[in-house]
């Protein structure tokens, strides 16, 4: 019996968890069978995927059906019908219920693969499987990898792991609102599981925990695990920012940089949305501690809202995009709400009105009008080519010292974006400075405005100021530093290191207030040095080193 698992991703640098986790339970449950793995992406073509999944006749194929390759693995099925009727296919996963598809030999599996009865592999292995089977909940699940899949299906790719199954909250939106059965691992287990997956040098872990904090002791001790590894490897958790104590903070104070990136939903600062949708969090310190996150300048945090939320208005949304702004955090997530089929907001909200198919987003909401809705959600990918690139983080700085409104200033941009069809171009870094500056043309800070996007093009790493901006005469001012500074200058070069240091680095003098907005202790005006990233990252964004130069220190 031969049986192939296919993975239907994303993007290439996804995996699929669950489908390591059925092939463990047919090794276990059926020895004999030769189980292959096969992993593609929805972009993949679709002839050659076809090809490639019906490889070898497989007797058996089983999918894992989320939102993303809904439609993709409809049509795969369709076309087994045609090609192979008697193949059999096996169905699993969160959108598999509402695939909705005529086949005479499909299976459908709801529940975890672990909890599955031995009646559905003697069906299997007898080929008179049922047409449906629900498996109980599972307390004994493990990391299921093998060694030999680090440099196969999992070369170059993210490493997905899950410490718990189960969630604390049961927020409406979300398909885990049923799902009442916490489990934790043991924490000698995760440990030893991580140890194992590292001897392979993954570049990124990312847990599936769905609060990975929920519990204050076996959190504080796995991040100082972590923390006491002498690793590269990035480690990626979804946390709750009201659910922090002190002993986490303690922890976290001790990470490298990067070694952890927190993915944080916040879904809306409104007490009434959150209270609708069953989202227990305590808003003032939850904002609180994603502030004093940022304040570390270690951890990469990414916080989402979500655009449809029930008594969700224009006027609450704003304030919660601003609430977020005002934290500093790196990246700003506003997703369209999706409402998932079998979710609690689906039936206790009918005038919440979503597409048919998948991924299921919000098209109405009596809570927005049509034109507020087409506004917020293209804001919000006018924050996703601007805030969450790492080209203008000192501009976003500014504006937050300025105690300028975040909304007011993206939506200004939204509309000078619209006004010269930005969205319909390809994002670069040129054109998304060109929009900046013409957005700005009518401000009372011009200069210093200007003066900011002149840092950011230089922190970015490159030794050239656009067209766009102001011309710095960068050749001649370091030609000036070059002959004024002495042969050793402390902390910077000695005289062998002189002349390699004069041709890595670019030097241009900012304003007094400029130059506090990056350096607040700073008095008055420097000559700021923008040197190559060092190779050891010593910063959230790989961008230039900073030296405030004074080029007659001798």
């Amino acid at each position: 019996m031969h049986i192939k698992l296919l993975g239907c991703n994303g993007r290439f640098t996804h995996s699929t968890l669950s489908l390591f986790y059925v092939r463990e339970s047919f090794h276990k449950n059926i020895p004999s069978a030769t189980i292959s793995l096969c992993q593609q992406t929805i972009n993949d073509s679709y002839y050659d995927a076809l090809l490639d999944l019906t490889d070898q006749q497989p007797d058996i194929i089983c999918f894992s059906v989320y939102i993303w390759n809904h439609k993709r693995i409809k049509r795969f099925i369709g076309d087994l019908k045609r090609m192979s009727a008697a193949t059999q296919i096996i169905i699993g996963g969160p959108e598999a219920k509402q695939l909705q598809i005529s086949h005479p030999k499909l299976c459908l599996i709801k529940g975890e693969v672990e909890g599955l009865s031995a009646n559905f592999y003697t069906d299997l292995t007898s080929g008179k499987l049922q047409k449906f089977y629900e498996a109980t909940t599972s307390t004994d699940f493990h990391s299921p990898y093998q060694p030999s899949d680090f440099a196969s299906h999992l070369a170059n790719r993210h490493i997905y792991y899950e410490s718990s199954r189960g969630c604390p909250f049961q927020c409406s939106y979300c398909l885990s609102a049923t799902a009442t059965n916490l489990r934790h691992l043991p924490r000698q287990q995760v440990t030893q599981e991580l140890t194992e997956i590292l001897e392979h040098n993954p570049k990124i872990i990312r847990f599936i925990d769905r609060t990975f904090n929920a519990i204050t002791t076996r959190t504080t001790e796995l991040w100082q695990y972590i923390i006491d590894l002498d690793t590269p490897c990035h480690f990626h958790f979804e946390i709750a920012p009201d659910l922090f104590t002190p002993a986490m903070f303690t922890v976290l104070a001790k990470a490298q940089v990067n070694r952890f990136q927190f993915e944080i939903g916040l879904q809306s600062t409104n007490p009434k949305t959150l209270q609708q949708v069953k989202r227990k969090t305590d808003t003032a310190t939850a904002l609180a501690n994603i502030k004093k996150l940022v304040a570390l300048d270690t951890i990469h945090l990414h916080v989402d809202l979500i655009l449809g939320l029930p008594h969700e208005t224009y006027t609450t949304y704003r304030q919660s995009f601003n609430d977020v702004f005002d934290t500093g955090c790196h990246y700003i997530q506003m997703g369209l709400l999706k409402i998932l089929p079998d979710t609690p907001i689906s039936i206790d909200h009918p005038e919440l009105i979503p597409s048919s198919h998948p991924p299921y987003e919000l098209l109405a909401t009596p809570y927005l009008t049509p034109e507020e809705l087409k506004e917020l959600y293209w804001f919000g990918e006018c924050v996703e080519k601007f805030y969450n690139t790492h080209f203008f983080k000192p501009l976003f700085t500014y504006l937050r010292f300025q105690g300028e409104c975040g909304f007011d200033f993206f939506l200004h941009l939204l509309h000078t974006c619209k006004k010269h069809d930005f969205f319909s171009k390809a994002a670069t870094q040129k054109l998304l400075g060109e929009m900046l500056v013409k957005a700005g043309e009518e401000r009372n800070d011009l200069g210093q405005y200007l003066e900011i996007l002149q840092f950011c093009w230089l922190h970015s790493g490159m030794r050239k100021l656009p067209d766009h901006l102001p011309q710095l005469n960068l050749k001649e001012l370091k030609a000036k530093i070059y002959q004024n500074s002495p042969q050793n200058h402390p902390n910077h070069y000695t005289y062998k290191e002189r002349n390699l240091f004069f041709r890595q680095a670019e030097f241009a003098y900012f304003s007094k207030e400029t130059v506090q907005t990056i350096f607040p202790e700073t008095t008055s005006g420097k000559t700021l040095c923008f040197l190559p990233p060092p190779e050891e990252r010593t910063a959230i964004f790989k961008q230039a080193k900073i030296l405030v130069f004074d080029h007659k220190k001798g």
